[in-house]
């Protein structure tokens, strides 16, 4: 069934580009992870990442 979508020459290109950004876009935050330092991955396991009940609303007034 595959064999019956015809890309134009254009298609395949854009196609390609944007699969080849998105694996080096991984690959990047991959490699970025693996090598970070230790004290650098406690310090990002300890960000907050949900509001705290307990924390009164801010007034941006």
């Amino acid at each position: 069934m595959i064999r019956r979508v015809l890309f134009e020459e254009w298609q395949m290109t854009v196609t390609l580009i944007a699969f080849f950004l998105s694996f080096a876009t991984f690959t990047y935050f991959t490699v970025r992870a693996l090598r970070m330092r230790k004290k650098e991955r406690e310090r990002m396991s300890n960000l907050p990442l949900e509001k705290d009940e307990n924390e009164t609303p801010k007034n941006n007034d």
